[in-house]
């Protein structure tokens, strides 16, 4: 835990907050933190900061009113459209997402998903928030991503462009294909600030819907000469998107 996020909840009505949950437990176990530490804390959503424990038992800890840093990052806008894939991926897809500060995540139908990964418990938000959160801890980002879920992949993609994005401001939309001889420095734009990106199932997209996005525009770029697992594609093509805007 590199950040501790916070909660609303969490707040008492001094400015102070009080945390007992698992949180707790890793900060006085695994952090090993005492009474007088300082932490890295991030409100959900909003600023981060720090924070002194001014209390710490076997129940619960208290913290001080943090010193918020009132300036949030900025950074170019990134959402991944993800064909759904088998929930212990899924799990790990979460984690990178919050970590790597996705802004929205479209999980989508694909031919190659299976119907059953749709009936998956850990669908329901209050099962995949705490994925998201830690992704989030671990990667100092206080902002959750945004997931939704498209059970219908055709209806998705043609209503992509009027419904899901923005109409004001230009989005570059790239689909890794390892077909294509380009790299994404070869099309990747710093001085558009909106990204999306299709990640495909473990088996690939089919010719109907790589065609399909790219008639609305998506372009296609080598991620790689490998064959990665969908985890390790996101993981990729995030890291190579920074490395791009950190060069002068």
């Amino acid at each position: 835990m590199n950040l501790l996020i916070l909660f609303e909840q969490d707040r008492l009505e001094n400015g102070k907050f009080y945390i007992s949950d698992n949180r707790f437990i890793h900060i006085k176990d695994i952090l090993k933190k005492n009474t007088g530490d300082q932490l890295f804390v991030g409100m959900l959503n909003g600023y981060d900061g720090t924070a002194v424990i001014e209390q710490l038992d076997n129940e619960k800890i208290i913290l001080s009113e943090p010193i918020w840093n009132e300036k949030k990052h900025e950074h170019n806008i990134i959402d991944l459209i993800f064909a759904l894939p088998r929930p212990q991926t899924l799990k790990k897809i979460l984690f990178i997402t919050g970590m790597m500060g996705v802004k929205r995540l479209f999980l989508i139908r694909a031919n190659r998903v299976e119907k059953s990964y749709f009936h998956s418990p850990l669908l329901k938000p209050e099962n995949y928030k705490r994925f998201l959160i830690d992704g989030m801890s671990q990667g100092k980002n206080t902002y959750m991503p945004e997931i939704s879920i498209h059970d219908k992949f055709k209806p998705f993609i043609e209503s992509l462009n009027e419904k899901y994005l923005p109409r004001n401001n230009p989005v570059q939309k790239l689909l890794p294909d390892k077909e294509s001889e380009r790299i994404i420095s070869d099309l990747y734009d710093k001085n558009i600030s909106n990204t999306l990106i299709a990640i495909g199932p473990e088996g690939g997209w089919v010719p109907f819907e790589i065609d399909l996005m790219k008639s609305i525009g998506f372009e296609i770029f080598k991620l790689s000469n490998k064959t990665l697992r969908v985890e390790h594609a996101v993981t990729a093509v995030l890291s190579q998107i920074e490395l791009v805007e950190n060069q002068n």
